[in-house]
């Protein structure tokens, strides 16, 4: 269990949050959704500690860990897994190191043979082949690199999983192959996900539930069945786009 209690987050004078609370039940799928710079991202960076909240409390697992030391924050990092919207790999490393560089870092227990073992676990995974493992990230394809930044992700068996806008700049049948990706990984690795993005596309195909933020606040949240029915205008703004692009969509 996730929960933010009235999480305030300030920037100087400029305030980003402004008194989120909100639950994660384990094994959710969360979207968090809202315009640019309404604070989405900063909601996750609060939750694994790289930034503190000015006042309010996050919670995991029944611990407050928002007023961790830096110290203490390490085991809460290491349950949490974070995929940036960008892939981030080394390209100086093949994909097999890519994906072994957090089990060698962090899982130094395992030998080489179980290093080898695990990764291609996770290749397999996320539906790449072993002979990938061989190449450089500049030899495949971008949806290819997301989905190596995935495998590498769940490597170290995180319990929480962060997504920040993890299908931005891909064309749409690789954004439905990653979001097929992602509840997939979710379901059979039975974490719990919070999955930041402006796609209500995205969110209405395999959210539990769904988040909308507008200026550092809630303005609506619920299932996808409750969001579809909501008559807060950028909510239906989101739909609308959500339809055009997706006729399956369908609102009531």
């Amino acid at each position: 269990m996730i929960a933010f209690k009235n999480v305030v987050k300030k920037f100087g004078e400029r305030m980003v949050l402004k008194g989120i609370s909100f639950e994660v039940p384990e094994g959710e799928i969360l979207f968090i959704l809202g315009t640019s710079g309404t604070g989405k991202s900063v909601l996750l960076k609060n939750l694994v500690g790289l930034l503190r909240p000015t006042s309010g409390e996050i919670w995991i697992d029944g611990k407050e860990v928002s007023k961790l030391s830096e110290e203490d924050y390490f085991p809460v990092r290491k349950m949490c897994g974070m995929v940036f919207q960008h892939p981030a790999l080394f390209d100086s490393l093949t994909i097999f190191d890519n994906v072994a560089f957090g089990l060698r870092k962090h899982m130094r227990e395992l030998t080489p043979l179980q290093v080898a073992d695990r990764v291609f676990e996770c290749l397999a995974l996320v539906h790449l082949k072993p002979e990938v493992a061989l190449k450089f990230p500049g030899e495949i394809s971008y949806g290819m690199q997301k989905r190596v930044s995935l495998a590498r992700t769940v490597a170290v068996n995180p319990r929480i999983l962060l997504f920040d806008e993890p299908t931005t700049g891909l064309d749409p049948v690789t954004t439905r192959a990653v979001n097929h990706l992602i509840f997939e990984l979710s379901r059979e690795l039975k974490t719990t996900s919070l999955v930041v993005s402006h796609d209500m596309g995205c969110a209405l195909e395999i959210a539990d539930r769904i988040i909308v933020l507008d200026q550092g606040q809630i303005i609506e949240q619920g299932t996808t069945e409750k969001l579809k029915k909501s008559q807060v205008p950028l909510v239906r703004d989101f739909l609308k786009e959500a339809l055009e692009n997706d006729p399956s969509q369908k609102q009531p």
